[in-house]
């Protein structure tokens, strides 16, 4: 099947998967179905000042009228979220006048209860095209800069429930990911991406030995370059040697079929790594594995010692921590999570060879605030009561982090390490995130890396009164220059329910950017005023 045939099909199988996750619940019903409208109207007031050059005062003024859908059933919750930002400008550059529509939708649907589910996911925003116009670009200061970012997705899940002698978790899913523009050219990021990924596992009744295998299969298209795959397959089987200690082998294998000739400074990225050791296990749900493997680089062996700790401290604090070695060097992923009755805390870290499109399904989130379907505000999100809290229909986790590279079609090695705290107590609720982020781009051996810190308060002044703060420093260095930026942009607003439906809204920010190149150094000043009817 040629890609065009396979490409077209697949935007065929799409609306079948829509149509499937809707009649797969059988007749909609009224009484399942929760829809509310909203229209916002914002006023805003700024000031740029771009490398000591002050502008004068700009007034623009927005519209957004928006609705969201939640249908839920026993069956089946689906969730779409779609609005349309109209921007005029008052004074100053009549060709900032924008239309934007925004949408988001997520459904999920059980074929067999607790066996077979069936997912479908998609959105439509604005993306700034080059991380170096991040938080400063948006729909109303500098949106020459943003373009419209496309993804969707849909996934099958299968897993055996409770096995007694063999588990066996299968996911499979399909993606596109498109934009209008790209840091390569205007033509932007056109992809697809089709995964497999299996995982088989010794069941409740099988006491002398164990045994976990796993394999992921990646096989994305890119417009621009060549298609690329990867195949990545571990595993380790153990016996045991006593009560509490056991001796395993373990493996790994990872391999992109994808032409490296190319590339400018990685020659190499397929490994295989085997080894054998101990396992410490006192109970369940905590282990400690402790290694000795070797690491084959085509002609090159490496020798090294592994660790993998796996250790519920409680029914409320877990840690997973893994370490190893992959081409590139050390290798870690840490997995950490802390949970109170008023307090969350996570500390998340991975590696991994991927790309925009790949990035782009399945971003990161954190479990420290559940929010409503397509909201932005903390205030009117909450902390669940549990690590593993299902998500009911209309909700979703807060996103922890943004996807901060260029869209670019390159291969890259991404790093990224997040730290969170989340506190929800009566009236405040605050969530501080701390993250790092490292991308090689492979193919160009450029190097982009980003450090940054954001704070978010909610606090409830009164029934009717809600005051909401944020902040954020980050310090990035663009992968086309060796240039630091230091970007500071913090806002506060306050809204108040003047009526029944009907809310104002108060609000003022700074953003400022200090750079080792002085013209790009900028500050903004906003104050905004805006009004929200909820039908």
């Amino acid at each position: 099947m040629s890609f065009r045939h396979f490409h077209s099909f697949n935007n065929k199988a799409f609306k079948l998967s829509l149509i499937t996750l809707v009649s797969a619940s059988g007749q909609l019903k009224a009484n399942d179905l929760d829809v509310e409208g909203k229209v916002t109207a914002t006023g805003y007031v700024y000031q740029t000042e771009i490398s000591s050059e002050k502008s004068g005062t700009n007034k623009v003024a927005s519209i957004t009228p928006s609705v969201t859908a939640i249908y839920s059933n026993r069956l089946m919750n689906m969730s779409v979220n779609a609005e349309h930002i109209k921007v005029e400008q008052i004074s100053g550059n009549v060709d900032a006048d924008k239309e934007y529509t925004e949408f988001s939708f997520d459904g999920l649907t059980t074929l067999i209860d607790n066996t077979l589910t069936f997912s479908l996911s998609g959105k439509e925003n604005y993306r700034v095209i080059n991380q170096e116009q991040d938080y400063v670009s948006d729909k109303v200061l500098a949106s020459g800069d943003l373009t419209k970012y496309r993804n969707t997705a849909a996934a099958l899940n299968f897993v055996t429930p409770n096995p007694e002698y063999v588990g066996l978790a299968i996911q499979t899913s399909y993606s596109e990911t498109t934009t209008d523009e790209s840091i390569e050219s205007e033509f932007g990021v056109d992809g697809s991406n089709t995964a497999l990924s299996a995982k088989i596992s010794e069941g409740r009744k099988v006491d002398n030995f164990s045994f976990n295998l796993s394999a992921n299969y990646n096989d994305t298209t890119r417009a621009s370059f060549q298609d690329f795959s990867s195949t990545e397959v571990s595993g380790d089987i153990g016996v045991p040697i006593s009560q509490k200690v056991s001796l395993i082998v373990q493996g790994s294998s990872s391999e992109y079929d994808v032409d490296t000739s190319g590339f400018a400074t990685r020659t190499n990225l397929d490994t295989t790594s085997y080894g054998a050791g101990i396992t410490w296990q006192p109970m369940n749900e905590r282990s400690v594995s402790v290694t000795y493997n070797q690491l084959e680089e085509g002609d090159n062996t490496t020798n090294y010692l592994g660790l993998d700790v796996d250790w519920a401290f409680s029914s409320r604090t877990a840690l997973n921590f893994n370490y190893g070695k992959k081409f590139y060097g050390d290798a870690y992923t840490v997995d950490f999570s802390h949970n109170l009755k008023f307090f969350r805390s996570s500390l998340a870290y991975s590696e991994q060879v991927t790309s925009f499109s790949r990035l782009s399904y399945g971003e990161g989130s954190t479990t420290l605030f559940v929010c409503p379907f397509g909201s932005v505000d903390l205030g009117e999100c909450f902390q669940p009561d549990s690590l593993n809290y299902e998500l009911q229909a209309g909700e979703e986790y807060i996103a922890s982090t943004d996807i901060e590279t260029d869209i670019s079609e390159e291969i890259i090695l991404r790093k990224a390490g997040s730290f969170n705290i989340g506190y929800d107590k009566r009236r405040l609720k605050t969530a501080l995130t701390v993250s790092y982020g490292e991308t090689e781009y492979l193919e160009s051996g450029q190097l982009q890396t980003t450090r940054s810190a954001k704070i978010t308060v909610a606090y409830e002044l009164g029934k009717k009164t809600d005051v909401n703060f944020s902040s954020r420093y980050a310090r990035t260095r663009p992968r086309s220059s060796d240039d630091t930026d230091n970007i500071l942009t913090s806002s506060i607003d306050v809204s108040r329910e003047v009526a029944k439906s009907l809310k104002v809204n108060l609000g003022a920010r700074l953003l400022d950017r200090s750079s080792d190149s002085a013209d790009r150094d900028i500050t903004d000043k906003r104050i905004t005023l805006g009004l929200t009817y909820t039908f």
